[in-house]
C-alpha cells in the first residue's frame, strides 16, 4: 500500500510538471525551409498547385495513389492520399496554400515565391503550420516536428529546384 501511494503521488507530480512545461510551449508550431532558384523558375508553383504532379517532387508521394480527386482549370486541386485530405486553398503567381487534414485540426502548408528586384535568383519558401491542443504529450511532441518534417521539406524543395 505504501508503494502504491508513493507511485500515485509521483505520477501526479510528474503530470503537473509536464503540464507546467507544456504551458510554456506555444500552441502553434511553424516549420520553415527555403531554397534559392534560378530566375527562370517562376513556373515552379504550377508543380505545387497541381496535386497530380506531387509524385514528381514531394518525398514519398510517388508511392501513394491520389483518390477522390477534384479538378479545376486542368489542375487537381483536391484529393485524398493515405487517409489525408489535401485541398489547394490559394494559388496565384507568388503563393500556393494547401490544407492537409487527417484529424479535426488541419495542417496548413504554403509555398511562397519571393522575387528580388536586383537579384539573379528567386527564393521558394515552404512553411508548415501546426495547431496543437493543450495536452502535454501533444505540445511536447511538437518540439520534434522540426526534426521530422524539416528534412522532408528540404528534400521536396531540392526536388523542385532540380525539376524532378
Amino acid at each position: 500500500m505504501k508503494y502504491l501511494k508513493l507511485f500515485i503521488i509521483g505520477a501526479t507530480a510528474l503530470f503537473i510538471v509536464m503540464l507546467g512545461l507544456s504551458l510554456m510551449i506555444p500552441s502553434k508550431v511553424i516549420v520553415s525551409r527555403a531554397i534559392n532558384l534560378n530566375p527562370g523558375s517562376d513556373s515552379v508553383l504550377n508543380e505545387v498547385a497541381d496535386l497530380d504532379r506531387w509524385y514528381k517532387w514531394y518525398p514519398g508521394f510517388d508511392q501513394v495513389k491520389l483518390e477522390n480527386i477534384k479538378t479545376e482549370n486542368g489542375r487537381v486541386v483536391a484529393g485524398k492520399a493515405n487517409g489525408i485530405s489535401l485541398k489547394v486553398d490559394n494559388f496565384n503567381d507568388s503563393i500556393v496554400t494547401v490544407q492537409m487534414q487527417k484529424s479535426d485540426r488541419p495542417v496548413m502548408a504554403s509555398w511562397k515565391l519571393i522575387r528580388y528586384a536586383y537579384s539573379d535568383s528567386l527564393t521558394l519558401h515552404n512553411i508548415m503550420e501546426f495547431d496543437l491542443q493543450w495536452y502535454p504529450w501533444e505540445k511536447l511532441s511538437g518540439l520534434l516536428f522540426e526534426k521530422s518534417y524539416g528534412p522532408v521539406m528540404e528534400k521536396g524543395l531540392l526536388n523542385l529546384k532540380n525539376g524532378r
